[in-house]
């Protein structure tokens, strides 16, 4: 294959891995797409819609196709880790859904790997691409905010969307599945430091009482290397009427010249 064209191995059929490879088709550099899923049926489907030369149900034969020069790792969270270390040992830069793993062991081996082979890995923190926050981190990178000093985030949702989440993996609480989120932009926004004390508390009764260990929602605060100190919080378990239309998120950062508040409550 040509060094200047595309070929993308998606390994995860499921609602994310669909819309990576709907995506990927588009792409004018593609000259190969591979899909994968344990289902077999649901990857062959896939593979039919979005024109894929390769459709089946082993992953580990899209990862070592010849043509696939990138993967997709759009697996349930507890089955990234193998997918990933496969492809990075092969030379194939990853990009895989957030969060990279379930377990911080888990991430460790990932990325040893990853620094071992010198392979590129990238995990998929999309809020960053959203224009306002494209547009906060510009004002913070123009010095407009001055030093961060603080910052608050929290994200809330429909219980609805949080067991859907713990419906298709119980191990993947709203903390992993969606405050990441969140953390990620506060250290985006902070570059350059790394966060050195993390305190954080749950409460949960929602979840639990269908039969799930995850807590409906939780609190953290978040102390950098500079001082600031952030709070970020997750809740996915609003009522089924709460009127807010989908995800209802709220993020203000504090500096010593200027205020950034960032509202996507959307309760329109």
């Amino acid at each position: 294959m040509d060094k200047k064209a595309l070929g993308v191995g998606v390994v995860g059929s499921g609602r994310i891995g669909t819309l990576r490879a709907n995506l990927v088709s588009h792409h004018p550099s593609l000259e190969f797409l591979a899909v994968s899923d344990i289902d077999q049926e649901r990857a062959k489907d896939l593979g039919g819609k979005v024109g894929a030369q390769l459709a089946t149900g082993k992953n580990e034969e899209v990862i070592e196709h010849p043509d696939v020069t990138t993967v997709i790792v759009s697996t349930p969270e507890h089955d990234h880790a193998d997918s990933i270390i496969h492809a990075l040992e092969l030379g194939k830069p990853v990009l895989v859904e957030k969060p990279i793993s379930l377990t911080l062991e888990d991430a460790d081996r990932i990325l040893s790997v990853a620094e071992r082979t010198g392979t590129e890995l990238r995990v998929g923190y999309a809020q960053r691409f959203k224009r306002r926050y494209q547009m906060a981190k510009e004002q913070i990178i123009q010095g407009r905010l001055g030093e961060i000093l603080a910052g608050t985030g929290r994200t809330c949702n429909t219980r609805a969307q949080g067991l859907q989440i713990l419906k298709r993996s119980p191990h993947a609480t709203p903390v992993l599945d969606v405050l990441t989120y969140w953390v990620d932009m506060a250290c985006w926004f902070l570059e350059g430091h790394r966060p050195v004390e993390v305190v954080a508390r749950g409460n949960g009764k929602i979840y639990k009482e269908q039969g799930y260990s995850a807590n409906d929602v939780t609190w953290s605060i978040v102390t950098f290397d500079n001082g600031a100190v952030m709070n970020l919080g997750v809740f996915y378990a609003l009522p089924a009427k709460y009127p807010a239309l989908g995800q209802s998120v709220r993020m203000e950062i504090y500096g010593t010249d200027g205020v950034l508040m960032l509202d996507e409550d959307h309760k329109d």
